[in-house]
């Protein structure tokens, strides 16, 4: 029976239990420039998902609450998160316009709905299943993911429409514009590009001062960390300036109010939700719900590992199920753990979620003063700082790094970021998951098999290929380096069929069992029928080195009676029995 302590559901969570009023300075600390870096990206991932910017920044307050209540990682930030806004705006933008109440009802659909997943997922401890997703898909997804955000941004930055969602979409309606002669506004083109050199200079250029000026490396980061805030106000007075004395064309956020027609609240009205395509959004929810809490999770275990700390999977899904709770109530979009933010957190000194709760209080004390503000702030200046964001995640260092370990893992990657690229996120997923899952069963139909022999004066057996080992003239020992079950059974069969031809003399066969965890019932099945092809023939099989587990299977299916006398503890004890006629004492557990 489990104590109340391993629920994921318990409260207070284990970090509350921990926490010491010393971790308040790094914690208070972390959470007003966490809140501050938050403005920023916010702002700009609601564009991103195709929502007003405010919705951004409303979707940031209630989730880093929603996480400190339930979440187990003392570094990781929650809210808009570039990967997620980009599912966003693929799974919906076919079915509303982008910014409409609709387009809206849609979203907090989706953020109710992966709330509801991730709690459920939560509840019934299924934190395992973030192993769906092989490291290579996920890296292959995030790769194109970020070439599909920064080819995609290129159109606000430039002050053109949006050029669609994947890359065969987005070269179709550049190429229409290129034959209308739409050329970019110029205005917006010098805003957008004026803002993304000076992001991109940022990062150098107070690298460099915090050298000269002997600053901590932690500090150094953070402040790089918070220069797009710097960009948004230099854009801004910026545009001003082409405004009001070049009359230039510049397309601004505009006036967002702060209250709506449900005050606070994010629910959209009945009429909306009524009109809402509740069956085709299913897939959509559960894709950004698994995404989510792949991404998040990989962000907390990399902290983890560097403070020996442990990350509790299921406490991570009820987290951020309450995460995405507290956006339906107040923003409206799909929210995850982001790594830049999670940076800054702990660089910034944060000693647990605490820092979050700190943050969100930051937030609600800016919002009245930042809205009137939004509407001066140009649509370029967001699609740069995106741009900024995501380019780092642009890297085919990960595909080399598959390609050296295992062709197959180089190719989930590049199966997962074709498909995104060409066809959408969904299918991207669901063709890296595809190749993943089969590149296993191909690999696990194909086991290893090796004819052992002992080494000359010892008790060990190896690899006769690999070691100078001796072998017995009349019997083959063979190890297999899998479990046994219908997809290798036959696999194993032909390796022992095409040593016994090689060796005709040989009368006794063994099968070394040290590495199978389990047999199912088609290949114990296969184990009967050539044990009786072997009697037939005048030769015996012996079973050795089999798991207690896998005995236990074997005894409950009949099959050990069937093999009694001739199961042994170990190759020894087999090797022992077949050159000098000993006696062995059989099978123990």
């Amino acid at each position: 029976m489990r104590s109340p302590s391993d629920r994921p559901w318990a409260w207070p969570p284990p970090w509350w239990q921990r926490w010491a009023l010393p971790d308040l300075r790094g914690d208070a600390i972390a959470g007003l420039v966490v809140a501050v870096m938050l403005v920023p990206q916010s702002l700009a991932y609601a564009m991103l998902a195709g929502l007003p910017a405010h919705v951004g920044l409303l979707a940031s307050v209630l989730p880093l609450v929603g996480y400190a209540a339930f979440g187990s990682s003392r570094a990781v930030s929650v809210g808009p998160a570039a990967i997620t806004s980009l599912m966003v705006a693929q799974a919906l933008s076919p079915m509303a316009l982008p910014g409409s109440a609709t387009y809206q009802a849609r979203a907090w659909c989706l953020a109710l709905g992966s709330a509801v997943v991730l709690g459920l997922m939560g509840w019934r401890r299924l934190g395992f299943l973030s192993q769906l997703l092989s490291g290579p898909v996920v890296q292959g997804f995030t790769a194109a993911s970020a070439l599909l955000i920064l080819v995609g941004q290129a159109a606000p930055l430039l002050g053109w429409p949006g050029l669609g969602h994947t890359l065969p979409e987005m070269a179709q309606r550049f190429m229409a514009r290129a034959h209308d002669g739409a050329w970019p506004t110029w205005g917006d083109a010098l805003v957008g590009l004026a803002t993304l050199a000076l992001l991109f200079a940022g990062g150098p250029v107070v690298r460099a001062w915090g050298r000269l000026c002997g600053w901590p490396v932690g500090r150094v980061e953070v402040l790089v960390r918070l220069w797009p805030l710097v960009g948004l106000v230099v854009s801004t007075l910026l545009a001003d300036v082409l405004l009001t004395r070049y009359d230039a064309d510049v397309h601004l956020v505009g006036a967002v109010p702060l209250v709506g027609d449900a005050g606070w609240l994010a629910v959209p009205p009945a009429t909306e939700l009524s009109r809402v395509d509740l069956p085709g959004l299913v897939m959509p929810v559960l894709l950004i719900s698994l995404v989510s809490f792949v991404s998040s999770m990989s962000v907390a275990q990399t902290f983890a590992a560097r403070q020996g700390e442990r990350v509790d999977a299921d406490r991570e899904l009820l987290g951020l199920s309450a995460a995405n709770l507290g956006s339906t109530v107040l923003g409206g979009m799909p929210v995850a753990g982001g790594l830049s933010r999670s940076v800054v957190n702990e660089a910034a000194g944060a000693r647990s979620p605490l820092s979050g709760l700190i943050s969100a209080v930051v937030l609600v004390g800016l919002l009245a003063g930042l809205m009137p503000a939004l509407a001066h702030l140009p649509k370029a200046a967001l699609a740069a700082v995106i741009m900024a964001a995501v380019s780092g995640l642009l890297t085919l260092q990960p595909l080399r790094e598959a390609w050296r370990t295992d062709a197959t893992e180089a190719g989930a990657f590049v199966g997962t970021a074709l498909g995104v690229l060409v066809v959408g996120f969904e299918s991207g997923i669901l063709i890296g998951m595809a190749w993943s899952m089969a590149a296993m069963i191909w690999r696990h139909s194909q086991p290893h098999v090796a004819e052992v022999g002992r080494l000359r004066g010892t008790a060990h057996f190896r690899n006769v290929q690999r070691h100078d080992a001796e072998r017995l003239p009349h019997a083959i020992l063979l190890r297999v380096d899998d479990s046994l079950d219908f997809t290798n059974a036959q696999r194993v069969e032909q390796a022992l069929c095409a040593l016994i031809r090689a060796r005709p003399a040989v009368r006794d066969v063994v099968l070394l069992m040290s590495a199978v965890n389990h047999v199912d019932h088609t290949a114990g099945q296969a184990l009967l029928a050539f044990d009786a092809a072997q009697r037939a023939q005048g030769r015996a099989l012996y079973l050795a080195e089999i798991k207690g587990p896998v005995m236990d299977r074997l005894q409950h299916a009949g099959i050990a009676a069937h093999f009694e006398g001739r199961v042994f503890r170990s190759a020894q004890d087999v090797w022992h029995r077949l050159d000098q006629g000993g006696v062995s004492d059989g099978y123990v557990i």
